[in-house]
């Protein structure tokens, strides 16, 4: 199968990043006790598993097999059915904004994280931004953690860090139709 091996790594990357998103929303959701379709969250997992598996091969090869390809086709279509119910309508808790953000923040480093590793597989040079972004992301997403821990334990939070969680789930929720569009992109860059 011929194709261009940095745009299928970075399909991968793209993909996981929104397994990685649903994982840590159905993730800080079920830890907040917001009741939740268990199911979902072990399906994303197992999904989420299935596909970081094929990068360390894939890595080496710099090629995906046609059943791997139809396997990626095939999660790319669940995490598309998945994403079509991930953002609510109407009244959001701050337990869920919370949850919006964190998935955000975590499925943003993950794919910068993935960018970066695909510059380092493929020997080329990748925009000093991503390089920069990542410690942007580690402090962002303990902020998230701190919050969603003393949240779990029933803890006061800062009134500041409230309005942080706020002001970033105002940023997702305008960004809303671009992480919705992105999903299409996938299987453009994989080759389905």
């Amino acid at each position: 199968m011929t194709m261009d091996a940095r745009k299928v790594y970075n399909g991968i990357v793209l993909l996981t990043g929104y397994l990685q998103r649903l994982y840590v929303f159905e993730n800080i959701l079920h830890q907040l006790n917001i009741p939740r379709d268990q199911d979902r969250l072990e399906k994303v997992k197992e999904l989420f598993d299935d596909s970081l598996a094929m990068l360390p091969l894939f890595e080496q090869t710099k090629e995906l097999t046609e059943t791997q390809v139809k396997k990626l086709e095939s999660v790319t279509a669940e995490v598309e059915k998945l994403m079509a119910t991930y953002f609510k309508e109407g009244q959001i808790s701050f337990n869920e904004k919370l949850a919006y953000v964190g998935s955000t923040l975590y499925s943003e480093q993950h794919v910068n994280l993935g960018i970066l590793r695909l510059g380092k597989v493929f020997q080329v040079e990748v925009n000093k931004d991503f390089e920069m972004r990542v410690k942007f992301y580690e402090e962002r997403t303990k902020f998230i953690d701190t919050i969603v821990s003393l949240m779990k334990k029933n803890q006061q939070v800062e009134e500041k860090a409230m309005e942080i969680i706020e002001m970033w789930y105002e940023n997702v929720a305008k960004n809303k139709n671009n992480i919705m569009n992105d999903i299409r992109m996938i299987g453009q860059l994989i080759g389905f």
